[in-house]
């Protein structure tokens, strides 16, 4: 139920834990792939987006098989490897306006072949951090990879103030599950 999951998230925001990564920053991840964390993410931006005081940024973080411009038809060039590739390029340069006006989406943007290690960077956490501040008063949705299927899901999540673990019934074992779990701090998990 996506309206209880971002009525937790909301509360976590208003409230936010102190020496903890900023609460407006929320992963949303998998234990392994075609789990449905995609759609939980973007069901869950469009649901907070919906709420009367709130804005979202949706930022498509899965670099090994990017779906959401897809997903909510349309085409994106740039996105967030962009920007991590060459920070002389503005964040608002690619960020793509949704049809729920309160819903902004940053694309994956270029493949590179060194995308899982841009996402592990210093550059990311340092584009976090700015995000987080720059963009203080929305809630900022990551599709991540799956934890078990690529290590910088793990790094991503040591950097996210929340985490949305989706799980999909009889698929993930109780094992994978643990392992996942066990790769980033269970105290963010929503």
């Amino acid at each position: 139920n996506f309206r209880r999951i971002k009525r937790q998230i909301l509360s976590i925001v208003a409230s936010p834990r102190t020496g903890t990564a900023p609460a407006n920053l929320v992963l949303v991840t998998s234990a392994l792939p075609k789990e449905g964390k995609t759609f939980c993410a973007i069901n869950l931006a469009i649901s907070i987006a919906l709420e009367m005081d709130r804005t979202v940024l949706l930022v498509d973080g899965d670099v090994a098989r990017p779906s959401i411009p897809q997903a909510l038809g349309l085409v994106a060039e740039k996105g967030l490897m962009d920007v991590l590739l060459d920070r002389q390029i503005d964040l608002t340069e690619v960020l793509w306006k949704t049809d729920i006006g309160k819903l902004a989406l940053l694309p994956v943007g270029a493949t590179h072949k060194h995308a899982t290690e841009l996402l592990a960077s210093d550059a990311m956490r340092g584009l976090l951090r700015e995000m987080a501040e720059r963009y203080h008063d929305r809630i900022i949705i990551f599709d991540s990879p799956p934890l078990l299927a690529a290590s910088e899901a793990a790094v991503l999540a040591s950097q996210m103030g929340q985490i949305v673990m989706v799980v999909e019934a009889g698929k993930t074992s109780e094992a994978e599950l643990r392992d996942a779990l066990g790769r980033i701090d269970s105290e963010k998990v929503t």
